[in-house]
């Protein structure tokens, strides 16, 4: 059995000195397991260094408070039977730390995420937000979301919110997008819109983590890509451009490693979804919008009772569809998670799929399962004809 003498060194060194700032153990090597996830922050009590871990189930999370040595036990304990995959969090370096199903370990040292001062060792910590009230962020300045004091305006601090989460969606990311060191790290935004994301995304990767990146937003309103263009050049975001384009006609040699595709209505997803594929993207972020393609194909007959009304037929439609995109995204090697989002139209669409180029994925499975799948409800998508139609099926 593996002895996992690399992990058990990082956290030997770590953990007694309180340089973990934080950690995050994911990947469940089975469904069985009642938690997602376990994460571990610094904590300070009673004058003593503890690790607080945190059990993230599905409606609950629990915490245990742990010595450092307790705290290394556990994680190597998680580990070696939970858990494929970790994230190290340090002022040095991040380290990722992968599993393969052998139980081969193997660690990635990458640029450090996070620094002393985003700790807090207090027990009842308050809410950490990646922007904080009380700055005055240029580009939030210029997007009306807060004045020159940082004072968050009344009637924008939902998207403040919105920012926050959003930005604390992409920090999971990180392990998957800065791994290529010789070249800045390559975003494309379909329907980018206003672009309060993109410019968030901007200054959280350039200017925030000080790392290498391009983004380029698309969207089909002439108008507002001229006002983004603008915006992105007061701010001086040199690496930031907007482009009047649709999603199939937008082409690219360079490499992609993140798509992001937000309120594409309908097929249009599935376009994002299938150039994202194209490109080999390594990380997919898509809040999908306006289900109708599988929604006209849905008969009362086959589910009577569900079906009946026609607000639960939308919902079930919606679900289904992205049930689909998340199979055939598996098909196509990504790992797959469906997770809740907050909306920014301030509608019932919440649900985002967030994807990871990941060679370990069972493709075939994938396939068979997606099959049976829609074979059971009757229906077919355009992303499964796309997928079907790249590969020559």
């Amino acid at each position: 059995m593996n002895d996992y003498s690399g992990l058990a060194q990082l956290l030997h060194e770590f953990l007694p000195r309180g340089d973990l700032l934080a950690a995050t153990l994911s990947k469940r090597r089975s469904k069985s397991i009642a938690y997602a996830k376990v994460t571990l922050r610094p904590l300070e009590l009673k004058g003593r260094l503890h690790y607080q871990a945190a059990y993230h189930h599905a409606d609950r999370v629990l915490h245990k408070n742990l010595l450092p040595e307790e705290a290394a036990a556990l994680i190597l304990e998680l580990m070696r039977a939970e858990f494929r995959q970790a994230l190290l969090c340090t002022p040095q370096a991040d380290y990722q730390v992968l599993v393969s199903k052998k139980g081969a370990e193997k660690i990635l040292r990458q640029p450090p995420s996070r620094s002393p001062e985003d700790v807090v060792l207090d027990h009842d910590r308050p809410k950490r937000y990646i922007l904080q009230e009380g700055t005055a962020y240029p580009f939030l300045v210029e997007l009306g979301v807060m004045n020159t004091a940082g004072k968050v305006l009344t009637k924008r601090y939902h998207k403040f919110r919105q920012l926050n989460k959003y930005l604390e969606i992409v920090e999971d990311c990180l392990p998957y997008l800065s791994r290529d060191q010789d070249r800045p790290i390559r975003v494309v935004d379909f329907g980018s819109g206003k672009a309060y994301l993109t410019f968030a995304l901007y200054h959280y990767l350039v200017e925030h983590l000080e790392l290498p990146a391009r983004i380029v937003g698309l969207d089909l309103k002439a108008d507002v890509v001229q006002f983004c263009n603008e915006t992105a050049r007061r701010l001086g975001y040199e690496n930031l451009e907007f482009l009047c384009t649709d999603i199939r006609d937008y082409q690219t040699a360079e490499p992609v490693d993140l798509v992001v595709s937000l309120h594409a209505c309908d097929t249009a997803t599935d376009f994002a979804l299938a150039q994202a594929v194209r490109w080999g993207a390594k990380v997919i972020l898509a809040v999908p919008c306006c289900q109708h393609e599988v929604f006209s194909q849905l008969s009362e007959e086959t589910h009577p009772v569900l079906l009946e009304h026609g607000i639960m037929k939308e919902r079930v439609a919606a679900l289904l569809t992205d049930a689909a995109r998340g199979k055939l995204l598996q098909a196509q090697g990504y790992a797959v998670q469906i997770m809740e989002f907050i909306d920014l139209e301030h509608t019932p669409k919440n649900l985002l799929i967030r994807a990871f180029r990941d060679e370990r994925v069972d493709r075939v499975r994938a396939w068979e399962a997606y099959r049976a799948f829609k074979e059971h409800w009757r229906f077919k998508t355009t992303l499964e004809g796309l997928f079907t139609e790249a590969e020559g099926q």
